[in-house]
């Protein structure tokens, strides 16, 4: 679909959130395709050298603010002031904010300002993991975030059935774009030919993992909530049971918050068959060492990295949770477990390790799924047409 005379051409739109890796992470092809249609793209987030690569590289605007990801009234505060003054300035078209903080700033800051159009795409909830006064503090910001916009983007069916049954929002307000997911995958760059045989054996060979073994692949952030603890006990469970399988954790141990108790560090540290290699660039060549990949998540919005392994051509094994059953298709593209169960999950294991035509078929059930609905490029259009859509109904009101 061509949009050469696109509604929102010469249009002002504003992109909020706490740091410029979200926007990197999840909209840089949005930002790219709002550009080339002579959108005027401004990029508010804390400062940082990403968020001036985006004014270097795309042309867009930036404004830092600082906007803290941790309870902090004075700067909250001081974050609302600068932004409300800087929308009054520049009277945007669309503000669109992204995560708790980032939203709740965002969404005050710009109703304060009088802006028209107010949207938060809500990426799942921290409080379903949350207990007491900081569950309730969460609430709070959810639900005044939901409050000050004026449309809700829910990026999983089941963190809208959850929003509504937190009584966050009504769903007169929430829209899901397409299938969900912040903006869809990029296909071109998940693409199995480049899981090729001589890879594999390479980056096993570097990994010291034998080129036989079977290789289970965990890609995220290791801290309690994404149930790394259950994935250690589980894979312990089967490694009394199976001699050559293998597990690879690519992500950051977080060290400051959310840490891990002491007893399950060590644990993976001892373990020969656990290799962890850190953050790395440019996941795709470690996927090619894995025969399928596990995200046993105690909550999520909805989760990438099931979609990209599907995109590759590999099952995933996830937890029965907001946003991990919106991205496996329960023994159509992979298996889902219950949370926090060691067993249930050790036994998913074994299913897959010791059945490599049923992950092979997983995989191209996944594989299919994943270029039908959530190609980055459709999820693109469906942004474009959903601000089309806002400033359509604008004009046709003034």
């Amino acid at each position: 679909m061509s949009y050469q005379n696109s509604t929102i051409s010469e249009k002002k739109i504003c992109l909020v959130a706490c740091v410029a890796g979200t926007f990197r992470a999840f909209y840089s092809g949005l930002i790219k395709r709002m550009k080339e249609l002579s959108v005027d793209v401004t990029i508010v987030t804390s400062d940082s050298p990403v968020l001036h690569d985006f004014e270097k590289k795309l042309g867009c605007r930036v404004f830092p603010v600082e906007i803290t990801r941790r309870m902090s009234p004075l700067r909250d505060l001081l974050a609302i002031w600068r932004l409300a003054r800087h929308f009054r300035r520049e009277k945007y078209d669309i503000v669109h904010a992204h995560i708790p903080k980032g939203g709740m700033v965002g969404m005050i800051a710009a109703t304060l300002a009088g802006m028209p159009v107010r949207i938060y795409t809500l990426h799942g909830l921290l409080l379903e993991t949350s207990t007491g006064l900081k569950r309730k503090l969460l609430w709070l910001i959810e639900a005044l975030t939901c409050k000050n916009a004026t449309t809700v983007l829910v990026d999983s069916p089941s963190v809208r059935t959850r929003t509504f049954q937190e009584r966050l929002c009504p769903p007169e307000k929430m829209l899901i774009l397409g299938n969900g997911t912040a903006c869809g995958i990029d296909i071109e760059h998940f693409n199995p030919a480049k899981r090729t045989p001589v890879l594999r054996s390479s980056m096993r060979a570097n990994l010291k993992i034998p080129d036989d073994a079977v290789v289970i692949g965990y890609v995220g952030r290791i801290v309690p909530d994404k149930g790394i603890e259950c994935l250690v006990n589980a894979f312990e469970l089967v490694t009394g049971k199976v001699d050559n399988i293998y597990m690879t954790l690519v992500g950051r141990i977080e060290t400051v918050r959310k840490t891990l108790p002491q007893d399950v560090l060590r644990r993976i540290e001892n373990n020969p068959r656990i290799i962890r290699t850190g953050i790395v660039p440019d996941v795709v060549p470690l996927y090619s060492v894995m025969d399928f990949v596990i995200l046993p998540s105690r909550r999520e919005g909805f989760p990438y990295v099931p979609l990209e392994a599907a995109a590759l051509g590999l099952p995933a094994i996830v937890s029965r949770t907001t946003g991990c059953v919106d991205a496996v298709v329960d023994n159509v593209t992979g298996l889902i477990v219950d949370v926090d169960n060691s067993r249930q999950l050790c036994e998913a294991i074994l299913k897959l390790a010791w059945d490599a035509e049923l992950r092979k078929q997983l995989g191209q059930n996944g594989y299919e799924r994943v270029r039908r609905f959530f190609d980055e490029k459709y999820m693109i259009e469906e942004h474009i047409r959903f601000y089309e859509s806002i400033i359509g109904q604008r004009n046709t009101k003034m």
